[in-house]
């Protein structure tokens, strides 16, 4: 007849037999998972893909690089938060460490209106200079008196007429892109949005994220109440 003493041994002998294959497994899985690595670019094509995906920040002018498994994150967006959520994606599989350099500029949106008026303006000028030159070399065609000058003169008026056509539609839609956003940047519903503005052929499109339903309803009213605006395609998610 077995003691107590012998069913308590056998017990115990048992537990290591099942126990130590489950702790040689264990240490095996931790050896292959140590073995995998990602490489620096695969890393920032991961990270730069997350940034696009978020709402939030695809609008942001956001650079990554990653040297050895540490990111570094340059740029500049609106806000805070933004700037966290950023640092929290730049966090995958591969990375050893993430140095978060962006700036956060409030009127990083106002900036880049400054600068689409700029470059409206810019062109605007040099249509007008090309009017003026098509102009003189019209005068001096008229001046010789030549039948394949004037012939060449009234298709140079007809190109020139054309030119100068387009630079007025493209100047209406950055005008009208302009007017819509120095709509939305003074609303209180809109002060934690971030939305993108885009106008072709006068319809505009609203893109980005909005906090509430009223803020969303609210942009799409003031987009079009703007002067020159004949649609709203309001693509605004609410999060």
């Amino acid at each position: 007849m077995k003691t107590f003493n012998d069913v308590v041994v056998a017990g115990a002998v048992a537990m290591v037999v099942l126990a130590g294959p489950a702790g040689v497994a264990s240490a095996g899985q931790t050896t292959s998972a140590a073995a995998v690595k990602v490489d620096d670019s695969t890393i920032e094509s991961r990270i730069t893909a997350s940034l696009k995906k978020n709402s939030a920040l695809a609008p942001r002018d956001i650079d990554v690089d990653v040297d050895k498994g540490v990111v570094t994150l340059t740029g500049t967006v609106r806000t805070e938060a933004e700037r966290a959520s950023a640092g929290q994606l730049a966090q995958i599989n591969g990375v050893t460490r993430v140095t978060n350099n962006i700036e956060v500029n409030p009127k990083v949106d106002e900036s880049k209106l400054d600068n689409a008026a700029q470059k409206t303006k810019s062109g605007l000028n040099k249509a007008v200079d090309g009017t003026a030159k098509a102009a003189g070399k019209t005068e001096e065609g008229v001046k010789k008196g030549v039948a394949k000058t004037e012939e060449g003169v009234g298709k140079a008026a007809d190109k020139t007429s054309r030119a100068v056509g387009k630079a007025g539609d493209k100047m209406s839609d950055a005008s009208v892109t302009t007017g819509v956003k120095t709509g939305l940047t003074g609303e209180a519903l809109l002060r934690d949005s971030a939305i993108d503005v885009d106008t072709q052929d006068h319809v505009v499109t609203l893109r980005g994220t909005v906090p509430t339903e009223a803020a969303k309803a609210r942009a799409a009213a003031i987009a079009a109440n703007t002067k020159g605006v004949t649609r709203v395609d309001n693509q605004l998610l609410v999060k």
